[in-house]
């Protein structure tokens, strides 16, 4: 293979440099988006097509709180994108190219779903925000398959859990406010279907713990039910109770250590076994040689008379 002559790296160097200054903008504008977003500016700018309806299954607003960290961690990502070194490096044979590519197209696609979600136009949205999540988690499998360290696929891990979550609830919306043209739905259909929900969101994160090694997912869900608890606590607290019960259930199979606490507990089952046999086998002798047990140290002994 030939070695790159000057020119050739040059414009492989401006290239690359148009590629990061692209996807700093797009990131930029999808930060000042999300904030404006958040602080009710959007929802100001943007007319509704028309109102929502209640739907129990959606996270108290502080959640959103995680926006801040997904953004950190994707800056963190950008940098380490820009590094030659690192690029070089932990990228193989995917071009940095194709990656900056996704990054802009699940940026633009973001800012997209935020209007078209304040607009409350529910077919767009949906179909904005799954495009979205798609996109990230093709990022999350480039990056986790060439990259494993925290960086490289944590801030897409981070990002694809909480769209997917946020399809979710879009779905959810848009299901109840279509429902509710025909009357307004029943409080046992509402609870049904956020148990249920729920149920399935902490059964995929207990999946993609043990099957794929990924803690990020369900740390996301974890705080997103949390806050759907929360939410309803006032509408329903029966409901909000089953599912922090489940949510504390699926938290303890994911996160505490069943290999290291099922390993000791059986080291210490096969010592009390043999401690135990032991102790038998020398009741047992004692027994043949003086024709009564001279100790009472094992069971079953007899008294001496």
């Amino acid at each position: 293979m030939e070695p790159k002559s000057s020119s050739q790296r040059s414009k492989q160097k401006v290239r690359h440099d148009i590629e990061m200054i692209c996807a700093w903008v797009s990131f930029a504008a999808l930060v000042v988006c999300n904030v404006l977003a958040q602080t009710g500016v959007m929802g100001r700018m943007v007319k509704p097509q028309h109102s929502e309806a209640f739907t129990w299954f959606v996270p108290a607003r502080y959640t959103d709180l995680i926006w801040a960290v997904i953004f950190v961690f994707a800056a963190v990502w950008l940098v380490r994108l820009g590094n030659d070194k690192h690029r070089a490096r932990n990228l193989g044979k995917i071009p940095a190219s194709l990656l900056g590519i996704l990054f802009i197209a699940a940026c633009v696609l973001q800012i997209a779903w935020l209007f078209c979600f304040h607009a409350v136009n529910y077919p767009a949205t949906i179909t904005l925000v799954f495009a979205s999540t798609i996109v990230i988690w093709v990022l999350w499998f480039f990056s986790r398959r060439h990259d494993r360290t925290l960086w490289g696929w944590v801030p897409f891990s981070l990002w694809g859990s909480w769209l997917g979550i946020e399809t979710i609830t879009d779905i959810a919306r848009a299901v109840s406010y279509y429902l509710s043209k025909d009357g307004s739905l029943s409080a046992f259909g509402q609870m049904i279907s956020t148990i249920i929900l729920a149920l399935l969101l902490l059964a995929v994160a207990c999946a993609m713990r043990w099957y794929m090694g990924d803690w990020v997912f369900g740390l996301c869900v974890l705080w997103s039910v949390l806050g759907v608890a929360i939410r309803i606590m006032d509408t329903s607290k029966i409901t909000a109770v089953i599912v922090i019960i489940a949510e504390s259930i699926a938290a303890a199979l994911m996160y505490l250590p069943w290999r290291h606490l099922t390993g000791r507990l059986n080291s210490v089952d096969a010592l009390s076994s043999a401690h135990a046999g032991a102790v038998d086998e020398q009741g047992r002798k004692s027994v043949e040689s003086d024709g009564e047990p001279q100790s009472t140290d094992y069971p079953g002994a007899q008294e001496h008379r």
